[in-house]
């Protein structure tokens, strides 16, 4: 576990995955309608955060351009201004940089970012970093990646830092030894983040347990009904939800 420090503000209210999206409403997910949503209703904000080609952090979740705008080509060969002329999912709203969203979130909730890096750990890192430092208000980073946690441990401590896990069931990336060892929290040795944020049917995992019990924040994502709100109340400190609005 990191250095003790108060996080209660991470776990003080439910986070809306990508922002509170709707895509009927003209709000596509990781866009300033969506987080604009977020505010309005007091809900902290999630968000995903890649390095252009021109080495800025722009909010997108894909990899590659083609789901989210119907363009081809990556978000790594892509220019933040040839970004921005883009449009997400045919509404009017543009991928924003990660400086447009901490602008327009300006302290009101927490800001929780998820960081997409490929290749070398350090560039998007730097990126983020650089943005962090002159914010002003509550803000933390998250990665599946344990590099990317520890880079913050080694070159940026004050930030708060979580380690994402999942099931990794069904699908490709790490092999078969470190997909387990990922889903059982075997790499925070490496990370040693001050918060985990786990997937929801895995919060009864033995590992997720004694993390929590042990006083290490939990965190789960991602509640898309109310029952599925309602079974990770229970089991965890803080729930990314989306597709839905959680009781108050």
């Amino acid at each position: 576990m990191g250095a003790a420090r108060s996080i209660d503000w991470l776990t003080a209210q439910p986070i809306a995955h990508r922002g509170l999206h709707d895509l009927q409403a003209g709000r596509p997910e990781n866009t300033l309608a969506a987080f604009a949503a977020a505010i309005a209703r007091a809900y902290a904000i999630e968000c995903d955060v890649r390095l252009t080609a021109d080495g800025e952090a722009v909010v997108f979740h894909d990899e590659n351009l083609q789901r989210l705008t119907g363009s081809t080509g990556d978000v790594a060969t892509t220019s933040l201004a040839a970004m921005r002329r883009l449009r997400v999912l045919g509404t009017a709203e543009a991928p924003p940089s990660l400086a447009d969203v901490m602008a327009l979130v300006a302290g009101r909730v927490p800001v929780l970012i998820e960081l997409k890096s490929i290749g070398a750990r350090g560039p998007l890192e730097a990126a983020v970093y650089r943005e962090l430092r002159r914010y002003r208000g509550h803000a933390a980073v998250m990665a599946f990646a344990p590099g990317s946690v520890a880079w913050f441990r080694r070159n940026a401590p004050e930030v708060v830092r979580g380690q994402l896990s999942g099931s990794y069931r069904g699908e490709g990336g790490p092999n078969v030894l470190r997909r387990f060892a990922y889903r059982h929290l075997l790499m925070l040795g490496v990370s040693r983040p001050d918060f985990v944020a786990h997937e929801t049917n895995c919060l009864g995992l033995p590992s997720s347990r004694l993390w929590r019990r042990f006083g290490g924040p939990l965190l789960t994502w991602t509640a898309k009904t109310p029952a599925d709100y309602a079974r990770a109340r229970p089991l965890a400190d803080a729930i990314i939800f989306e597709a839905f609005e959680p009781a108050r």
